[in-house]
């Protein structure tokens, strides 16, 4: 695995977070909403929380026994209902500071179980896979523009790009999605917040993951500094991981 997260050349500041665990099996990317430090706050404590609850998770699998589909199973419970919890506290941490009334989050997270991958996602933050050079985006947008195409006029395209309609802290309760899959050897995922599909389409990033060797801190490298390359308007950040088993 390899990620990196850079502020971009529009930006003052860095709202993304992301954590990267290759012993442990998974990746997180978070994308935090608010300005001043409630973003930045926030994406952190999705984050550094998520992360601590799959290495947990992973935790007690190892010592517990089971099958693998309960595993899954049991794994994908627990995330939805740590994320049900994190939201909650984000929802009220951001009223009880008038600085961070508008304080959240996206998150969207990969992590490894029994020969598959649970990737769970809130907001516009995404997750890809790349096999057999064919690119398929495995997390679903919560935006305006993904969600309502049809209502959106032509002057409101990157307003509703940009309009999340889900995310940890903005509303009392939360509805993630997930996605449970069987990983082949070679597969290549990426993880990144909405800074680098702002400026590369999916034929383009599907032409630079295909030409990714196996440096993939090079890889993560190379499309930060293309998105920067085209304008860099927002923060971006990004994880790599290659299936290796």
């Amino acid at each position: 695995m390899a990620g990196r997260t850079d502020v971009g050349k529009k930006r003052k500041n860095n709202e993304d977070s992301l954590y990267f665990s290759e012993d442990e099996g998974f990746a997180i990317v978070a994308d935090g909403m608010g300005g001043l430090e409630a973003g930045e706050v926030a994406s952190q404590m999705a984050v550094q929380g998520m992360a601590a609850h799959l290495a947990q998770a992973r935790a007690g699998r190892v010592a517990a026994k089971g099958r693998p589909m309960e595993q899954l199973g049991r794994l994908t419970v627990s995330c939805r209902e740590w994320l049900s919890s994190v939201n909650a506290e984000l929802y009220l941490a951001a009223r009880s500071r008038e600085r961070r009334h508008k304080m959240g989050s996206t998150i969207a997270f990969v992590a490894e179980c029994a020969d598959h991958v649970i990737v769970g996602n809130l907001g516009d933050s995404r997750v890809y896979r790349l096999r057999d050079g064919k690119l398929v985006q495995l997390s679903v947008d919560h935006s305006w523009a993904a969600e309502a195409p049809d209502t959106v006029l032509d002057g409101d395209l990157k307003r509703a790009k940009k309009f999340v309609t889900r995310a940890l802290g903005i509303q009392a309760r939360v509805e993630p999605e997930f996605l449970v899959e069987k990983v082949r050897k070679g597969d290549l995922f990426l993880l990144c917040t909405d800074g680098l599909v702002e400026e590369l389409t999916d034929a383009e990033l599907a032409s630079l993951l295909g030409g990714i060797g196996e440096d993939l801190w090079r890889g993560a490298e190379s499309l930060i500094t293309e998105a920067n390359g085209r304008g860099g308007a927002d923060n971006v950040s990004v994880v790599l991981a290659r299936a290796e088993g």
